[in-house]
């Protein structure tokens, strides 16, 4: 994921766009008043894109453009071998690929954008689980919404006791570096996404939502065991710095980490 931005861009310039094996994935996070667009020789687009649509290139295409406004967006690479692989999975034998689309209107793809942009922003904080579990909801939201391939879904049954237990041992063991959802799916025997799908039917929460629950309990038992410094304790957890860990505990336990070891330690002690 790319984000590009420019108050004051050169209206003339043309850029090309290196050629590559991939569709390009472009959602705009503000109005983009005047943009032009060529596909070859061949002018495909002369206009403005409003806050919230997208556009789905082929790079392999031959494809230049010039920014004539103020411009926001975020660019996601979808490789076309990607593309083929999480078809594959869903156990789609013939691959579809996106259409090529201009300035269509997606609050999907755009809300997507905005859960990402955090992860980039603060690198120490990236979590692979997260960021792989919205590049798979995107996945499945192009091709169901622009191609002719769509996804199957949960079937509302979860994941076998087997699955979900396996799962939640992988989780649990990995707290500090996180696992991956590929390997949690490969461990069940399922597709990433389906395995996505049938972890929330199953738990109510996604898999990374799961891993923060987890490392916020186990920083309550290092709290109330021990008097390592909440900043010792937090990157012990998994999480990247004391902000970090303070962000996520107040909103899983409703009270940042200082106050609710102050609180628990003082209830313990009046019951003495």
């Amino acid at each position: 994921m790319i984000r590009n931005s420019e108050t004051t861009p050169d209206p003339d310039k043309v850029i090309h766009i290196p050629c590559a094996d991939s569709f390009s994935v472009i959602v705009q996070l503000r109005d983009f008043n005047s943009h032009r667009l060529w596909n070859g020789k061949k002018l495909v687009f002369d206009g403005g894109h409003p806050q919230k649509s997208i556009s789905i290139a082929y790079l392999g295409d031959e494809i230049k453009c010039q920014h004539r406004a103020t411009y926001d967006n975020v660019r996601f690479m979808l490789p076309r071998a990607s593309i083929k692989e999480f078809l594959y999975e869903e156990g789609q034998r013939m691959s579809a690929e996106p259409e090529r689309i201009i300035g269509v209107d997606d609050p999907v793809v755009y809300h997507l954008a905005l859960a990402l942009l955090p992860s980039f922003a603060r690198a120490g904080e990236r979590n692979e689980l997260f960021i792989e579990q919205v590049m798979l909801a995107l996945l499945t939201h192009v091709q169901d919404r622009f191609a002719s391939t769509p996804v199957p879904a949960c079937t509302g049954k979860g994941l076998a006791p087997w699955q979900l237990r396996r799962a939640k041992e992988l989780i649990a063991g990995h707290l500090s570096e996180g696992v991956s959802v590929a390997r949690l799916a490969e461990e069940c025997g399922l597709s990433r996404s389906y395995f996505t799908k049938a972890f929330k039917c199953s738990t109510g929460v996604s898999p990374h939502e799961w891993l923060m629950r987890m490392r916020v309990d186990r920083a309550k038992e290092l709290m109330l065991g021990s008097d390592e410094p909440l900043s010792q304790i937090g990157v012990a957890c998994g999480f990247s710095d004391q902000p970090h860990f303070s962000r996520i505990f107040l909103r899983l336990a409703g009270a940042s980490p200082s106050t609710w070891r102050r609180v628990k330690r003082q209830r313990a002690d009046a019951a003495l």
